[in-house]
């Protein structure tokens, strides 16, 4: 079943006070999407509502063979069947969905052979000559659905599509005026982001995809921005919007082996000096990057005196021989610091497993 219809049953059911299930062909519940499985009944009709295993089940009228459950109780029946009638009714609200959607989100998700792309293209008459890219939005709200509350918000020109792609995430595919240029994607981002966080209280992170001139490139865009979107909220934790041509040190970071990163980062960063680069420390020294290595502009923004910016940047050369007022060691330095989060991703991995 289409995303967008997913999303529309889930609201629907959300008002109810009865649990109520829709399940696919083999019992697994698709909403709620969780990970709740069921025996069905054998040789269902549709239409036919029965009772099984303190359930009452009922075979909707789909060639997906989809199912309604709820508890047994006086009105669980004609509970059942009202929910089948407003499920129908959603489904013809949205007749296109389907299909379009899903030719989309194949063509962004799956790598497809050359042949059906193109056929699915030509089928569904998905525009090949357009300047593009993909902004993959993520909403930080664990209480709304992400294509929910982001359609009513966000701006859309005639050539721009929008597709729900997850809970929290929806697919954007932006078409552009200009091909060489992603600023005007940025700007787009940038003024969502404000939208939604003064007219939601919610906030979002973007992650933009490089600009393609053919259908065929959507999935290397769609690429682009889950990968600006991973790895952008890693590397740069005070932003929301990132853009995939602008990461290349971070990309360079990812490509990297996880036990050669680590080797080269502990050659500054180990037991030995841990006990020496407190908090305060390499807030200072972020700072005085940050500043472009400005001693004065750094002591004003820490508060601090010029000396003690000093005797806090000498006591950094003492400890691992790099004199940060020069630019090939503030360089080296920023390298081998920034390594910490080629290390955290496998972490993140791991932990995601």
């Amino acid at each position: 079943m289409d995303d967008i219809l997913i999303q529309k049953i889930t609201v629907l059911f959300s008002t109810l006070s009865q649990e109520l299930r829709l399940l696919d062909a083999q019992g697994d519940s698709l909403v709620p999407k969780d990970s709740a499985s069921y025996y069905l009944p054998d040789a269902m009709q549709s239409g036919e509502i029965r009772e099984h295993n303190a359930y009452h089940f009922m075979r909707l009228n789909s060639s997906e063979s989809l199912n309604l459950l709820c508890p047994v109780s006086d009105y669980s029946a004609d509970l059942l069947r009202l929910a089948a009638g407003a499920i129908e009714a959603i489904a013809e609200l949205y007749p296109q969905s389907r299909g379009k959607t899903d030719a989309y989100r194949r063509l962004m998700t799956e790598d497809t052979a050359e042949e059906e792309v193109a056929l699915l293209i030509d089928e569904h008459r998905i525009p090949q000559n357009l300047a593009r890219c993909v902004v993959l939005i993520k909403l930080h709200s664990v209480k709304q659905q992400a294509y929910d509350l982001l359609q009513g918000l966000m701006p859309l020109e005639d050539k721009d599509v929008l597709l729900p792609f997850d809970a929290n995430k929806v697919l954007l595919i932006k078409a552009l005026e200009d091909p060489h240029s992603l600023t005007e994607a940025k700007e787009y981002a940038q003024a969502l982001e404000e939208t939604v966080r003064e007219e939601s209280s919610f906030s979002i992170s973007c992650g933009i995809g490089g600009t393609h001139l053919l259908a065929t490139g959507l999935r290397e865009s769609y690429l682009q921005a889950k990968q600006a979107l991973d790895v952008g909220s890693q590397y740069f934790l005070k932003e929301n919007i990132f853009v995939w041509h602008d990461m290349l040190l971070p990309r360079f970071f990812c490509e990297i082996p996880v036990e050669r990163a680590r080797y080269y980062h502990s050659l500054v960063f180990n037991k030995k000096t841990s006990r020496h680069l407190t908090d305060e420390m390499i807030q200072t020294v972020e700072m005085f990057l940050e500043k472009d290595l400005n001693m004065s502009e750094t002591a004003r923004h820490l508060y601090i005196h010029r000396n003690t910016l000093v005797y806090r940047l000498d006591k950094v050369q003492r400890l691992v021989g790099l004199d940060l007022r020069k630019f090939s060691d503030a360089f080296l330095f920023k390298m081998l610091y920034d390594l910490k989060f080629r290390l955290n991703e496998k972490n993140m991995r791991n932990q995601d497993r």
